[in-house]
């Protein structure tokens, strides 16, 4: 029983005094002074923050492109010519 603690005791002991290896990649001050906050694209937004509020912008606009495409041409409503009656199926009174 003595063996295996005295075994245990050196294994944890060496593990302990091994320490962490050191990374490829090397922080200096000079980085961080030049860039402090890599991960953020203006005050609070990081890369991919940005470019799915641009991909969100973009989508609203071009919907309502297509909006403002059927108003310039009147097609965003049916026409009142037809002799059935046609049901407004927006919802909108017009």
């Amino acid at each position: 029983m003595k063996l295996i603690q005295r075994i245990a005791v050196f294994t944890i002991a060496g593990a302990m005094l091994t320490g962490c290896e050191s990374s490829s990649r090397q922080v200096s001050l000079g980085s961080i002074l030049a860039d402090p906050t890599p991960e953020l694209r203006g005050l609070h937004e990081r890369p991919v923050d940005a470019y799915r509020n641009l991909v969100i912008v973009n989508n609203a606009h071009l919907r309502l492109l297509s909006d403002d495409l059927g108003r310039t041409f009147y097609t965003n409503h049916p026409s009142r010519l037809t002799p059935y009656p046609v049901m407004s199926l927006t919802g909108n009174p017009w």
